[in-house]
């Protein structure tokens, strides 16, 4: 994809050539590179931000009931899938299941019965109940990604409190494959470096800038060496960091 590119090994360098920010590929990176990658003029960088991968964390809320007989216990799961944005934000999906306890009710029986109903259909929508006897843990699943809440929405009394924050999750393999870069390592994380910069114009009037660039360099979260020079770079871009050179013309 055209300005998104993608880092893997460590032995990546980076350096100066002729006014320009430039990257040393490890073998293995230089076959996704092509076109994607365009030399930075090192004048030309006016915005410069670092955004740091991470797995994600699931969602769990947890619905308590208090066990009363001959009564109907509903839960609804609010489902946000938050790839799916639409005019008014993210996409909202609902779904609530049912159970109506007996004449001797117990709240391992109830728990038991809204965990299974839940599971019945959770696949499809992305979550996951567990029963605790006493309560059901209701999870999110982050793989794709999306956040939920959980409603008691029945004539039987029960709480609802969240036991778990969720965490959208940010530069997954998957996702970068998905935008065609399809050397992602799976299960790998990514950070993302994020510059934008003026290009010199081919006119030949030095310092006139034709057009304005973004570009994201996505770096795997392992290769610290290549990790650590970025950072530098980035926190002081025009003062020379040890582990390389930068001049401006």
């Amino acid at each position: 994809m055209e300005n998104h590119v993608l880092l893997n090994n460590d032995s990546t360098a980076l350096g100066v050539e002729s006014g320009k920010l430039q990257l040393v590929l490890a073998t293995a990176d230089k076959n996704q590179w092509g076109r994607n990658y365009i030399p930075m003029f090192i004048p030309g960088i006016y915005g410069i931000s670092k955004t740091l991968g991470n797995a994600g964390t699931s969602r769990v809320m947890r619905w308590t009931p208090t066990a009363t007989n001959n009564t109907e216990y509903k839960v609804t799961v609010l489902v946000y899938k938050e790839q799916d944005w639409g005019f008014f934000g993210p996409n909202l999906s609902s779904l609530t299941v049912s159970y109506t306890s007996d004449a001797s009710a117990t709240a391992a029986e109830i728990t038991a019965g809204i965990t299974s109903a839940i599971n019945a259909i959770g696949a499809y929508w992305g979550i996951t109940a567990t029963d605790g006897a006493t309560y059901v843990d209701v999870t999110s699943n982050t793989t794709v990604p999306q956040n939920i809440n959980v409603l008691n929405s029945g004539a039987g009394s029960a709480t609802v409190a969240q036991q778990t924050a969720f965490v959208k999750p940010y530069g997954l393999a998957t996702y970068l494959q998905a935008l065609g870069l399809t050397t992602a390592t799976t299960g790998a994380v990514y950070h993302s470096y994020e510059f934008s910069f003026g290009q010199p114009s081919d006119s030949g009037r030095a310092g006139i800038v034709s057009s304005n660039v973004n570009q994201t360099i996505w770096v795997n979260a392992a290769s610290t060496t290549l990790v650590g020079l970025l950072d530098a770079f980035i926190a002081a871009p025009f003062t020379s960091p040890a582990a390389f050179t930068l001049e401006r013309e």
